[in-house]
């Protein structure tokens, strides 16, 4: 029997990553120590963590081929026709992801993210030309099987890294046919208020938070804010909605009146924080999958999973090249 479907909806980009002591100011010139080139995008990623949160690291004798009852995970998104998309899409592709969803837009460049990492922190800055992305949509708006080479997916999972517009209709798309769904609205942006019905999950970190709740940011940085924040989400239709700490963790709450704090791992050395959010969302769709297939629905369990996933990501540079598979997020 065929696992269940994961399909992803976002950006693909090449990431050029800057390692630098600290970010220059206004009008200083620096130099920096090292410069890396990794295929990124935050829907790249999360189809490459939520395909590796559910397989062990392959091994010299393994074909990359999945085994019955698998989780599949398909990726919808654009590139350009330049060298850049080659690579974008062959990756995908190499780590076991299906790139039916993937188009091609003909005299347009694939998007592409500047990264600034602090050597000694581990914070990153983000600058990114979407380009392609911004010129994605499905081949059937009206349809959900186009998002997983010819099936119905059990689950998708959206980024705003594409237009806005074409999420939300996929969202509602989804909803009509029954198919659950996880948005991670990143980059932050406008939702309509009919959008937050179509989500069964909805995780974003406290800016996005702030964003989408009309709160300021610094708003956004205790108990009392995260659970208003929440309940808001929930009010407006979401099922269960989670919001992403970084080292402290994670807050959630459900419609069925569950709600907490679930602890970040400890004693991490964070050596670049690119993709921790990306791998969370994958691990967490994950978890969530095979939890369902059994029955039920431990929400804690989920996050915490998502947490330590990311654990393992921060300790090492890249986004995609970092990203855990199952066998290796619990590790000491």
């Amino acid at each position: 029997m065929a696992g269940p479907i994961v399909s992803v909806v976002g950006g693909l980009n090449m990431d050029l990553i800057f390692e630098t002591e600290r970010v220059p100011d206004v009008g200083e010139s620096m130099d920096c120590s090292t410069l890396s080139r990794f295929p990124g995008g935050k829907g790249a990623n999360t189809a490459i963590a939520t395909y590796r949160a559910s397989h062990p690291k392959p091994t010299g004798d393994s074909n990359g081929s999945d085994s019955k009852g698998d989780i599949r995970v398909q990726m919808n998104g654009a590139v350009g026709d330049d060298d850049f998309g080659i690579i974008l899409k062959t990756r995908l592709k190499e780590e076991g992801v299906g790139v039916s969803g993937i188009r091609t837009i003909d005299n347009e460049r694939s998007g592409t993210c500047i990264v600034l990492v602090e050597t000694d922190t581990g914070d990153s800055r983000n600058l990114a030309y979407q380009g392609a992305n911004l010129k994605w949509a499905p081949r059937d708006r009206n349809s959900m099987e186009c998002l997983a080479d010819g099936a119905i997916p059990d689950l998708v999972i959206a980024h705003l890294g594409v237009r806005r517009e074409e999420v939300e209709r996929v969202l509602e798309t989804a909803k009509r046919n029954g198919v659950e769904t996880l948005l991670n609205p990143s980059p932050a942006v406008y939702l309509v208020n009919s959008t937050y019905k179509n989500l069964t999950h909805l995780v974003l970190n406290e800016t996005e938070a702030a964003i989408l709740s009309g709160r300021n940011v610094d708003e956004i940085n205790d108990l009392v804010a995260w659970q208003e924040a929440v309940e808001d989400f929930i009010q407006l239709g979401v099922s269960n909605v989670v919001i992403t700490l970084g080292a402290k963790g994670a807050y959630y709450g459900t419609s069925d009146g569950r709600k907490g704090l679930v602890d970040a791992e400890k004693n991490i050395k964070v050596i670049d924080t690119t993709g921790a959010g990306d791998t969370f969302v994958g691990n967490y769709a994950v978890e969530y999958m095979r939890q369902k297939q059994l029955g039920e629905w431990d929400i804690v369990k989920a996050i915490a999973r998502a947490c330590k996933a990311s654990a393992r990501t921060i300790e090492r540079l890249g986004a995609q090249e970092a990203i855990p598979w199952s066998d290796e997020i619990d590790r000491e």
